[in-house]
């Protein structure tokens, strides 16, 4: 500048070099009080706005680590309304979609109602950035989950330090006023000192309003929106697709869906406990939900019924497979059957796989204890025991039409019509078979129930 100055044709700068600099200076003040950008603080309404942002905590103070043994770095979601100061935290050890929006419906339900206004940092679980008009581009699961809550989602300008400022000011606020002077056992420690932590916070005098947090609460309550009926048991949206195989693939496991809906696409429901499959209005399919990653084909069989005509073992091993994920004891008593009845794996696991649909997975894995416990396998065995009632003040197994004691426990010579050659006639008085094999079922169990397993494998 100096240099141009100088060189200036019309009016050239024939001062020295400080004299000028000086000149510059105060030039640039004179610009810069005109042009300043003046934070402007403003209260929000009763229920208005509710400021949202993440906080990341490395070398966690635990006195027990983690049993990885490496230092621990856990995560808090922390939103504070911004007319109340009303605050509320959650730590949590991922910092993904999922967690974000189970957090702030968690929010909602501690306040029992909705704000209009959430306000976040430039988050990619948020936006995913800005378009031509620097509009923010919203995630669209996000912008589904406000949609359904009824709220208007404000993330600060890009460069807009005021903004950012008064979000993340409340990362500063709880790494200072809760984490300062505190150590945590672990997880459900830190859970506990949270919960304490807030209900004092919320309850004492807030030095900007000169109340407390939640006097003013009160106010809001009645501004809020209120909560949708799915609150309680909500479940965000991800865009899906059914694949050749007629599975859906979601969040690293495959859930199965009806036959005809190859290649469609659907909308995934995740529920805490469960994932519902959408197409258009139509509900497809609903399954327990399998922990995120495990590779889980979780499998209805029905769904593939129209092929079970010309695949007889297909339909085998998908029953068998819904049968292994019950868990318990299932598997194994499962798989003795499979060893053992080999010529007619078939018919047993379609069996097995009947009484689960008749009697329910509780009333199943009763059963099946009892019978692996008795160390006999079989769909029949099943079915005498869920069909015989159970008698709540006995330890003791009663079946239904069980013969007395005394016929049991007749000696061995009078069963040799059984399996003699010499005696047709004999054979033909005792007709039924149900009877020697109730009376198998009940003398085998309570061998087991005594302890006398010798008697049992013989």
């Amino acid at each position: 500048m100096l240099e141009l100055a100088r060189a200036d044709p019309a009016q050239p700068y024939r001062g020295g070099r400080s004299v000028f600099g000086e000149y510059v200076r105060r030039m640039r003040l004179d610009l810069e009080r005109t042009t300043a950008d003046v934070p402007i603080r403003f209260e929000g309404l009763p229920g208005e706005y509710l400021q949202v942002d993440w906080g990341e905590v490395r070398h966690f103070p635990f006195t027990e680590p983690p049993s990885s043994g490496r230092t621990a770095t856990r995560y808090f979601l922390a939103g504070r309304l911004k007319y109340s100061r009303w605050s509320w935290t959650r730590w949590t050890t991922r910092m993904d979609e999922e967690t974000l929006l189970r957090g702030l419906v968690d929010c909602f339900l501690a306040l029992g109602w909705v704000p209009w206004v959430l306000v976040f940092g430039n988050m990619k679980t948020v936006t995913l950035g800005r378009d031509a008009d620097n509009q923010p581009i919203w995630n669209p699961t996000f912008l589904q989950f406000a949609r359904e809550f009824d709220f208007h989602p404000q993330v600060c300008a890009i460069g807009a330090g005021n903004q950012k400022g008064s979000v993340e000011s409340l990362v500063k606020w709880v790494k200072g006023n809760f984490l300062a002077g505190r150590t945590f056992t672990d997880d459900a420690d830190l859970a506990s000192q949270n919960e304490e932590w807030l209900a004092m916070v919320n309850g004492r005098l807030n030095a900007a309003t000169g109340e407390a947090p939640n006097v003013r609460l009160k106010d809001e309550a009645t501004q809020g929106s209120p909560l949708p009926p799915s609150a309680l048991d909500y479940g965000f949206p991800v865009a899906g697709q059914v694949n050749v195989e007629s599975l859906v693939h979601v969040a690293g496991n495959s859930y199965s869906v009806p036959l005809g809906n190859c290649g469609a696409p659907v909308t995934v429901r995740k529920h805490r406990d469960r994932v519902a499959i959408w197409r258009d209005l139509t509900l497809l399919a609903e399954h327990p939900r399998a922990p995120d990653g495990a590779h889980q084909r979780i499998i209805a069989p029905e769904h593939f019924a129209p092929l079970f005509a010309k695949k007889r073992r297909a339909q085998t091993m998908l029953e068998r497979e819904a049968l292994l994920r019950l868990g318990g004891g299932v598997g194994a008593y499962v798989s003795e059957v499979s060893r053992r009845h080999r010529e007619r794996l078939d018919e047993e696991i379609a069996a097995i796989y009947d009484l689960y649909e008749q009697y329910g997975q509780q009333a199943l894995m009763a059963a099946i204890a009892q019978a692996h416990q008795a160390r006999i396998y079989g769909a029949d065995y099943l079915r005498l025991l869920l069909a015989g009632p159970v008698a709540v003040t006995s330890q003791k197994l009663i079946l239904s039409d069980t013969p007395a004691q005394t016929e049991v426990d007749r000696l061995l010579s009078s069963y040799e019509v059984w399996v003699t050659i010499d005696g047709p006639g004999e054979t033909e008085k005792h007709s039924d078979p149900s009877i020697p094999t109730l009376a198998i079922v009940s003398r085998a169990i309570g061998m087991a129930e005594r302890g006398d397993s010798s008697e049992v494998s013989r």
